[in-house]
């Protein structure tokens, strides 16, 4: 499934293989997994492939559940490192294979690190770059829907919108993805995949 989240005109974004020159040549700020000393560490995967209205990603809407403060919300296929997985690429691969059925390689790059606001600890994601589209498969367990999302209508001013979650005062920066908002980690890693590709980050104004 495809969704975006603008529907007047898109935003220009580079191509596949740009992308996937871009994002290796980049330098994350990132702690080394031999310095990590925080006992929770995860990893994300931001998946890019060809779509018909250009490069894609893919993102995760994930199961409700009672008591998870952040079901229902969208965000990158991941999780938790386990002590099976080598290192936290590896992670990143084996939580977007189990969570949308998707088997990814080698990553061509990683961004910035990521610090959740109610978990101590880092959370990495790395760019993998694919050649086609496959299907997705989302585990019904865990993942309520999986997208695949045009940059150029995610990156696009019309996707910036305020989010509001619980009863906190001020919104939250966010970007509409066909009626689904993306904001908090999510919304900080795709600002920070943004500045790699030299664009201009979609803000609520």
């Amino acid at each position: 499934m495809t969704a975006g989240g603008a529907a007047d005109g898109d935003a220009e974004v580079p191509d596949l293989g740009r992308i996937r020159d871009l994002a290796s040549r980049y330098v994350p700020d990132a702690v080394p997994e031999s310095e990590i000393r925080d006992p929770w560490q995860a990893a994300t995967a931001l998946v890019i492939a060809p779509g018909d209205l250009g490069p894609e990603l893919v993102l995760i809407e994930r199961v409700h559940r009672d008591g998870d403060p952040w079901s229902g919300h969208m965000a990158l296929p991941g999780g938790k490192r386990e002590d099976g997985d080598p290192d936290l690429a590896a992670t990143a691969a084996r939580e977007t294979r189990e969570e949308v059925g998707l088997a990814l390689d080698h990553p061509v790059g990683r961004l910035d690190d990521q610090v959740g606001r109610t978990q101590a600890g880092r959370v990495a994601t790395y760019v993998f770059v694919l050649d086609d589209r496959p299907p997705m498969t989302p585990h019904p367990d865990e993942v309520a829907d999986a997208l695949w999302v045009p940059l150029r209508r995610l990156f696009h001013p019309r996707s910036a919108v305020p989010f509001h979650y619980a009863d906190l005062p001020e919104p939250f920066p966010g970007l509409d993805v066909g009626g689904r908002v993306v904001w908090g980690l999510t919304h900080r890693t795709l600002e920070s995949f943004a500045a790699v590709l030299g664009l201009a980050f979609p803000l609520p104004r």
